[in-house]
């Protein structure tokens, strides 16, 4: 639900976009009149827009040491994503506590 992409945002006092090919759901609609979203006819990528470079930088590096994380780490060992489903199922209302994975 975009957790992680927040803490980020908050953290570097910075806004994240996460923009083209893919973005967006199949199947859901960008806009209301059906024209593309800005962006999306272009590859997928992270749009970081802050008030000083030093923030725009620090965004970032938080990004690409995830996107890092996540292509090197096997899905079994990344602790991210780990908790990143686990607070998705406490948010759905579907986390067992007894299930210590």
């Amino acid at each position: 639900r975009g957790n992680t992409l927040k803490n980020i945002e908050k953290e570097c006092n910075a806004k994240i976009m996460i923009r083209g090919k893919g973005s967006v759901k199949e199947g859901k609609v960008g806009r209301k009149d059906g024209q593309m979203l800005p962006g999306e006819d272009e590859p997928l990528h992270a749009l970081v827009t802050a008030n000083t470079m030093d923030n725009v930088k620090k965004a970032v590096e938080q990004i690409r040491n995830i996107l890092k994380q996540g292509i090197e780490t096997p899905e079994d060992q990344n602790d991210l994503r780990k908790m990143q489903l686990r607070e998705l199922a406490r948010l759905n209302g579907t986390l067992r506590e007894d299930d210590n994975r």
